[in-house]
């Protein structure tokens, strides 16, 4: 558990918090580039680390990122006029490029003001469908986070963005947290073919029950099983053991089960978490899960998810007609989770044992939400399956700490490899290191404890 002063600085990002300072020092995924589809098309609001910018796509397609208000009156640039190669102000007229050079200030005839003064701007840039931000001082910018999907082609990627009333922290702790899945998400496990499972006294008998449900491999609607793996969960060991090593983005994780029928044999699933945002999960299709603070009690859950060459990807066309917009929308102001009614018919008959249609991300988003919106973590009794959670809470200590004494956060990932950073689940030999899964991670390697 937290202290409410641990609590306090762990969950608050605005400028002017410990947490805020910390996370302005790394690349930020602020919104999806596909908000913005063509050079001079109508800007948006970007709200993110509890400040509101305007994102824009000048005449030349390069993006712009700035300050939402005017400098000149505060009248939001949002509602600005994106032509000629920056954004008008619509209160007086004036005019900014993308680098937050003002081009023009029709009310004051004079250019000294202009040579003088620049507007708030930050260094963005566009890869695997994302706009980056970087809202740290300036010449601090660390190596950009080239994952393994950020410089494939739109055609190439799955994005999926929800926005959830609560915390950010609770969302990312849910990400990087292994003993649920086999709880939680038994209607997924069922949908996958993994049978009959027990939770404690619980016994659930398996049978699919949400049919819709959309699973890497399989398009909603198909057979149940379909792009799952053979025989579907291996394990019936709902409490993994949890081991942690740190790497240069920063830690990886394996959550070990026990194989049903098998003592030779290990069930494992590694998880790696590049500060402060990204979440590669084990049992999850190329990509990974981001979750980025819009402020203090909203949150972006944002699925990047890479498909074979020519599958389509989203386009715009297909966000419009609603890649799971029975839960969320697929514009930008309509990207609120809206969770279906729990069916408490369905659990009582041992049909569901959520009650929440829609997948994993949704049954997530019912418990994350429920937590409020922003959980008071001295309330909470952690215990050995939490290691994960106990190692990402550390780092981010550990980040403020020197931030405040004038150095750098952790997981910066100086000379790391951002491509090499991947997940695993699989069964392996029992005395098969684990690490072996994914070379790429460059874990540390940690002292054995004394027994």
């Amino acid at each position: 558990m937290l202290t409410p002063e641990e609590n306090e600085v762990l969950c608050r990002v605005g400028p002017a918090t410990p947490m805020g300072k910390v996370l302005r020092r790394y690349w930020t995924p602020a919104f999806q580039a596909g908000d913005l589809p063509e050079p001079d098309c109508p800007p948006i609001r970007v709200t993110v680390l509890g400040e509101n910018f305007v994102a824009f796509r000048d005449s030349a397609g390069r993006l712009g990122f700035l300050d939402e208000l005017c400098c000149h009156r505060g009248a939001s640039l949002v509602l600005g006029r994106v032509e000629e190669g920056g954004i008008r102000c619509l209160y007086h007229g004036w005019k900014y490029a993308a680098d937050g050079t003002i081009l023009e200030t029709p009310n004051l005839a004079t250019a000294a003001f202009r040579q003088r003064v620049k507007h708030g701007a930050y260094p963005v840039r566009e890869a695997g469908g994302l706009g980056w931000v970087y809202l740290g001082p300036p010449g601090t910018e660390p190596p950009f986070p080239a994952f393994s999907w950020t410089d494939a082609a739109p055609d190439e990627l799955i994005v999926s963005e929800m926005i959830m009333d609560c915390n950010w922290m609770q969302v990312q702790e849910g990400s990087i947290d292994s003993s649920h899945v086999a709880i939680l998400h038994l209607d997924t496990l069922a949908t996958m073919g993994a049978g009959p499972r027990s939770v404690g006294s619980l016994r659930f008998a398996g049978q699919p029950w949400d049919l819709d449900m959309q699973l890497p491999g399989r398009r909603a609607g198909a057979a149940p099983g379909g792009g799952a793996r053979p025989g579907g969960w291996p394990s019936d060991d709902n409490a993994p053991r949890i081991e942690v090593e740190n790497t240069p983005f920063g830690f990886h994780y394996a959550a070990i089960r026990d194989v049903t029928g098998d003592p030779g044999k290990k069930f494992v699933r590694v998880t790696a978490f590049a500060m402060p945002y990204t979440a590669f999960i084990g049992g999850v299709a190329s990509g990974a899960v981001i979750v980025v603070p819009r402020d203090d009690y909203t949150s972006s859950s944002i699925g990047v998810f890479k498909v074979p060459k020519g599958a389509g990807g989203i386009t715009a066309a297909q966000r419009a007609g609603g890649v799971d917009s029975a839960v969320w929308g697929p514009e930008p102001d309509d990207r609120r989770i809206r969770l279906p009614r729990q069916d408490r018919a369905a659990m009582a008959a041992g049909q569901s044992f959520a009650g929440f249609r829609g997948g994993n991300r949704v049954q997530d988003a019912a418990v994350q939400l429920s937590e409020g919106r922003l959980y008071d973590r001295a309330k909470e009794h952690l215990v050995p399956a939490d290691l994960a959670v106990i190692r990402m809470r550390r780092l981010f200590a550990d980040s403020v700490a020197s931030v405040a004494a004038g150095g750098d956060p952790l997981g910066l990932g100086e000379g790391c490899d951002f491509a090499g950073i991947g997940a695993a689940s699989q069964i392996i030999g029992a005395d098969r290191p684990w690490q072996d899964l994914v070379p790429g991670n460059q874990g540390v390697r940690e002292p054995a404890r004394p027994a």
